[in-house]
Order: C-alpha cells, then structure tokens, then sequence
C-alpha cells in the first residue's frame, strides 16, 4: 500500500548511508533523473551553520525499497542538503572559517605573547590558525607545537609562551570537536514514500517548484522516458553523459540503474542523456557554438534540446521533443546536422576566423539563438524531414546564394543588435518563411551603418574609454577582408585595435579645456593595426611618430590599416587649453569622424560586395582640372571645395590640382597651398589656428608666385598671404617637434574682431600682433 512516513535520521546516519556504510543495512542512491550538485561554498556554508545555530533545514524525501535485506532509499528530494552534510561530517574543518575563531581565543594569544589587542593582530592570529587547520581533516588528537610556535615567532616572543598558547588551542578545538559530535546526532526529518516508483519523477518535478528550481531541462530529465533506450555511434557523446554520473560517483553517491563499464560499452542512453551529452560535445568541438562552455560537469547545457528543436519542428515543442528522438535514425540525424553547422560555420568563416584582434583565441561576435537560427533554417533547406543521408533536390540551386545571405545576415543581425531580446521563439519566425533566402537591399544597408555610426557618436568618453565591442570587431573584420591578404590571415603576426585619434591623447586634450567627453571609441576612430607598430607608437597618432616606421612604411599604414592622411589628424596638435576651446576640439574630432566613416563605409560595401548606391553629389558649375588625367571633375562642395570655388572667381583663372590642398594656375605662374581651421572663442574675438610646414613650398616650388590661404571658419573669411611673408615670421611662432629633434610645424594664429580686423599673433621674441586684414580675399582686388 502506497503512502509516506516520517522517519527521523541523524545527520551521522544520513553521511554512512550516502557512503553505503549504515550499521543498520541501509543505504541512499541517487535516482538517474536527479538534478546536478547545484550549492556553491556559501550555500553549503550556510547550510552548516543554519545546522549548528539549530535552525530548521526542512526535510528530505526518499523513495524506500528492499532488496536483499536492504533497504535502499532513493533520494528523491534533499541532494544538495545531503551533499553538504556528507561533506561536513567527512572534513568539519573544510567549514571552519574566521568567524568561528572567537576574540576571546585571540585575547588569550595575545596575553600569552604579551602583544597589544589590535584588529591587525587579530587578523594575523586567525590567518595563522585557519591557515593550519584546513591541512587537518578533523578537530580530534590534533599536534599544536607547530602552530604555536608560529604564533610566537610572528611576534618574537621565542619559546617561553608556546605551552600557554599550546593548551588554549587544545582547549579551543576540543570545544569544536564537541561540537561536531552534537552536531552528528542532529536530527533531521526524513519522508519516505513508498507508492509506484513510477510517480517519482512528478513527485520530483513537483516539489522543485519552489527553493532552488528546476529549469525546464532538469524537468525534461525527470518526465522523459527514462527506460526507452537507443543504441548510438558518437562515443563522445556517451563520455560525456559518463562524466556526468561520474560527478555523483566520485563524492560517493550512488546512482540507481547505472552501470559505467556497460554504458560505455552498450552506448545505449534516453532522449534526455543524448541530448545532454550532444550538448557537451557540441560547445567544444564548434568554437561558433561554445556557449557555456566551461560549465560543470554534471549541468545541462540547453544548446542542442533547443537546437535539434529547432531543426526537427516548426514550434517550440522540446517539451514532447524525446518522441521525435525515438522515432528517426539518430546516427544519420546527427551526421545531417554537423553538415550544416560546417556550411554555416563556413559561409561566416570569413568574419568569424578573421585574423584581426585574435588575442586570446577566436571571440564569438552572435548570440546563441542567431546561430541557432541560421543553422536551423539551413537544415531544413538541406534535407527534407526524416530522410537525412541526401540533400533536398532544391538544395545544389539555394546553396550559393544562401551561402552569400548567410554572412550579410550574420553582420547585419549583429550591427543591429537583432537577437538581443527574445529566445528561442524568435527562431521559428525567422524560419517561416526563412528570412535568409532574402537580400538585404543596399539602402537598408547604408541606413544600418549610419544609424550605428550615429549611435557610437553619442558616447561621451573621458577618463573611462569604451573597449571594442562585438558590432565594432564584425564591422572592422569586414571593411578589412579587401585588405588583409592571405599571407596577412596565415602569418603568426597579430593585429591590435587600435584609436587612430589614440584614447590617451583624446582623454589628455578633453580634460585640458574641461571637456564633457567624446566619442573616443566611435567605430570612426578604430582600425586594426600589426601588433609590433601599435606597440612601438604607444600613445602617438601615426604623424607624430617615426620610431615605429622601422616597422612598416606610412603609406602602407595608410592605405592598408588607416585609411588616413596626415591632414585629417592635425587638428590633434592644436593647444586645447580653456573650456572654450573644447567646443573647437568637438567640432575638430566630429569632422574628423564623419569624414573618415564615409571612407570605411564605402570600404565596407566594397569587401562585401554590396553595391553602394551613393547619393548624387552636389555639382559645381566651376572646371577644375585634375593634373594627374588633364580632365575636368566635378565633387561634392565641402569646405576646402567651397574655398577653391571663391578662390577662382575672384582670380578668374581656372586651377589645376596639384594634391589634396594644392593648387596652381594652368601658366604656373601662381601656386597656393589652402588650409582650413574652426573658429575659437576668445573675449570678443575669433580665433584660428593653423599648422604651417616646410612641404608647402614644395606642392609649388615651380609657382613664380606663392601664397598659403588661411581659410578662417569658412570660404569668406580667407586670408591669402604670400610665403615669403610667412618665411620671414618664422623666427616669431611657437613650434612642435618630432622626435628627431626637428621642427614638424609651426603654430600660425590668428584673430579677427567684430569689425572685421584681422591679426597675426607673433609670440617670440615677445607677444604682439601683426594687421594683416589687407591680406583677406575680400579686400584683394588682384592677387598679384
């Protein structure tokens, strides 16, 4: 007759019984369905003290049968009190912690070496003690010369206080050995059900309902068939379904219905034990599925109970998902899915397995379920269901193309962040219909892009920047697959991210004018770079360095990992040093951003051959000839464009390009060389600063006549001073060196007051300013 009664057991019978060491012939196994240890060392602790303070524990459940004239009691409820209690009665000493060793044995030491009652005493006292008796295993005949001879040369007090110290240790755990044995004969409730051992596993799901529950798959492991077994090929799996077992076994439990020599041999296990163990065997053989890796033994890793739900029903269904498993062919099942993780794998290969920033092994960018969506949706495109050893008819003509959308959808659900929410439901929309046998339009492309990049340049970093995140890594790892060769990918060299503005400088020039922050890390201001020159230039932008060139040429630098000039960093060597000067340091860096991210967005498109369909560009009615193919080009009107185009009406000559900034007329007769700055605020006046170097002559060394153009805020403020002017100030200006020594540039300021009076501040040998308004554009009538 079914029913329960309570028994009560001490803690001491409880121990001998999980160690199958009862006096009275019993013993405890556990049932093949129960959870794994779960308690960290705080919980089992806590436990303990709970027991010793004389707290209720509540109580435990056992399932009684007889067999053999033994009376084996299958815990049904209670392994983790078990666990902790079995662990306490075995090693007590294993629990012991500072806070069992009183001031009252402290103050005893400590008159006894005749040392001053400190807390740093005391601590250095409990440390020594806690420190010897974790090497014990018991409280019983325990030998203290050693420790007390340690505490009384710790404070020099040689061998006249050791007996003292000697007997009040004795004394002490004499005490705590007192206490354990109080503590083996607490008695602790026990409920012993004795109905159809078939109702165990709800009687198990039930009563997990509350304290620390089941997850769903703890469930799955109690309500599935546990008897319905199949034979299967992966001896991995099965080892890993072992070591599980293998976790009760070595703390002496007991598992009923296990049998490790013939589990290993037979191979036949449960829907809930394979998929467990192909779980395990999936995270570390697939580094794009090493999810959880690195958990316990005995804990259920949900990966392949979701995933092989995904690729065998439309629904979530893992409920009800073992009567799947017990009708196909498993073996061929499972070959048919490591086909598709390889294609997926392979199709993303180039984003996941990019060389890039591979500093402690390959990162993994996705989420769980975006893997698991794509390699689902692709199963069901490769096979049909239940027929798992051929590909579908349709599958040679949806290969390429799915191939191709697999690595755009991979970038662009991570770009946007697409499976941050939502879990496994989210797998089966995408699936009906499978929304990777679409193309992701070009114009969806370019939004995405800028929406990121807009919302990286909301960040406001000053002291604390931003380390790269999974979104920035794709994005780079794909604007660099153009530009990383084979060798680059299969050389043993590494790559660094690396701030091309570098974040130290950008945190020093922000807290020089009190700055609110920047958006250091904005995915505008990143690149990868070899590892030995990101090292070598240490805080430096690649102009203000030459030491690191030993290692690689700058055009290279530029061309390959940069994509800069050196004209796009100057703003970087301009003096920020009053709170007003940092909305010119914002105005600097934000152009500087978005310049350089139309660069690495038309790169991006380039590498994953996605056409760019870029807006038509405003068109000028003016013909500026480019000197390298003699043709007219027209380009969208931006600042530098803008001073060329006032330039030219008022000489009323076409130009010819020279370089980015140079120009000269089609007689050669007049060079001129334009370079921009933002306005600053001082008092009531602009402020402009410019970089002037020695180059400058040489884009128009062969001009009879030539001028710098001083473009201040914009095309109508230009001052066009003749270099021979600018040469004979030289000795006048404030310089910057690099680091030969040289001088790199020198500092050319301007001020311009609201009546339209511009100067030239000198600031050697003492400061004055110099009138130069004559020289702006609008009060020449010839530029001579």
């Amino acid at each position: 007759m079914s029913g329960c009664t309570c028994e009560n057991w001490t803690l001491q019978d409880l121990s001998s019984a999980l160690y199958d060491m009862h006096k009275d012939n019993k013993k405890i196994v556990v049932p093949i369905f129960q959870r794994g240890k779960r308690w960290n060392k705080r919980q089992e602790s806590e436990f303990i003290d709970s027991i010793k303070k004389g707290y209720p524990v509540g109580t435990m459940l056992f399932y009684k049968t007889v067999e053999d004239n033994v009376e084996t009691y299958i815990l049904v409820d209670g392994l983790q009190r078990s666990n902790s209690v079995k662990k306490y009665m075995s090693n007590p000493t294993e629990f012991f912690c500072d806070e069992n060793i009183p001031n009252e044995l402290c103050n005893k030491v400590l008159s006894n070496l005749n040392v001053d009652y400190s807390s740093e005493n005391y601590t250095e006292i409990r440390k020594i003690i806690i420190t010897f008796i974790k090497k014990q295993r018991t409280f019983k005949n325990l030998q203290y010369y050693e420790v007390a001879k340690e505490l009384s040369d710790k404070f020099h007090r040689g061998q006249e206080p050791i007996g003292n110290i000697i007997y009040d240790l004795q004394v002490f755990f004499e005490k705590s050995q007192n206490l354990y044995d109080k503590i083996s004969n607490t008695v602790i409730p026990v409920i012993v059900y004795s109905g159809d051992q078939n109702n165990l596993p709800e009687i198990f799901e039930r009563i997990n309902s509350q304290g620390t529950p089941l997850d769903q798959y703890e469930i799955y492991a109690a309500a599935w068939p546990i008897e319905k077994r199949f034979k299967i090929q992966n001896t991995h799996i099965v080892d890993y379904i072992v070591k599980k077992y293998d976790t009760f076994v070595s703390d002496k439990f007991q598992i009923q219905g296990y049998d490790r020599i013939t589990m290993l041999n037979n191979k036949e296990v449960n829907a809930f034990e394979y998929l467990f163990g192909l779980s395990k065997y999936l995270v570390n053989t697939y580094d794009n599925l090493g999810f959880n890796k690195k958990s316990s033994d005995d804990t259920v890793n949900p990966l392949a109970f979701e995933l092989v739900n995904a690729c065998l029903n439309d629904t979530d269904k893992i409920s009800t998902l073992y009567k799947k498993i017990l009708e196909i062919n498993v073996d061929e099942f499972e070959q048919a899915l490591y086909k598709t993780i390889d294609f997926v794998n392979s199709a993303i290969m180039p984003i996941t397995k990019f060389k890039g920033n591979a500093h402690g092994g390959n990162k993994i960018f996705h989420s769980k379920y975006q893997i698991m969506s794509m390699i689902s949706t692709t199963f069901k495109e490769m096979y049909e269901s239940g027929k798992y050893k051929d590909f579908c008819n349709e599958w040679t003509n949806k290969k390429k193309f799915l191939q191709k959308n697999l690595l755009h959808y991979y970038v662009y659900d991570i770009i946007t962040n697409e499976w941050s929410e939502g879990g496994s439901s989210k797998i089966y929309k995408a699936a009906k219909p499978n929304r990777y046998l679409n193309e992701i339009p070009s114009r969806i492309w370019s939004v995405v892009l800028d929406s990121y990049f807009e919302k990286t340049m909301q960040r406001r970093e000053t002291k604390k920047i931003d380390n790269p995140r999974s979104e920035e890594y794709v994005i780079l790892n794909s604007i660099y697959l153009n530009t990383f060769t084979a060798m680059d990918q299969l050389s043993l060299d590494c790559f660094d991210v690396e701030h091309i503005a570098p974040k130290d400088q950008m945190r020093n020039l922000i807290i020089s004018c009190n700055g609110d922050g920047l958006p250091v890390s904005s995915i505008a201001n990143l690149c990868y770079l070899p590892e030995a020159v990101n090292r070598s230039k240490k805080g430096k932008n690649f102009y203000q360095d030459k030491g690191y060139l030993s290692h690689i040429n700058l055009s290279e630098v530029e061309n390959k990992f940069s994509f800069t000039e050196k004209e796009d960093l100057e703003w970087m060597d301009i003096p920020y040093e009053k709170p007003e000067d940092f909305a010119v340091l914002k105005d600097y860096y934000i152009e500087y951003c978005t310049k350089r991210f139309e660069k690495i967005k038309g790169l991006f498109f380039a590498s994953m051959n996605i056409k760019y369909d870029e807006i038509e560009p405003e068109l000028v009615n003016l013909s500026i000839i480019d000197s390298e193919n003699n043709s007219v080009t027209y380009k969208k009107t931006n600042f530098l464009d803008k001073c060329v185009i006032k330039l030219t009406k008022k000489y009323g000559n076409t130009l010819v390009k020279i370089n980015k900034n140079s120009y000269k007329t089609e007689d050669d007769e007049s060079g001129f060389v334009i370079v921009t700055s933002k306005q600053y605020k001082q008092g009531d006046r602009e402020k402009y600063w410019f970089a002037y170097r020695k180059k400058f002559e040489e884009y128009i060394s062969g001009c009879k006549y030539q001028y710098v153009i001083f473009s201040c805020k914009d095309e109508d403020n230009m001052l066009v001073i003749p270099i021979y002017e600018i040469n004979k100030r030289l000795v006048n200006l404030n310089t910057s060196y690099d680091e030969d020594g040289n001088i790199s540039h020198w500092h050319i300021v301007f001020f311009k007051d609201i009546n339209g009076k511009a100067t030239w501040f000198l600031s050697k040998p003492s400061i004055q300013e110099v009138d130069v308004t004559r020289y702006l554009l609008v009060n020449l009538d010839i530029i001579e």
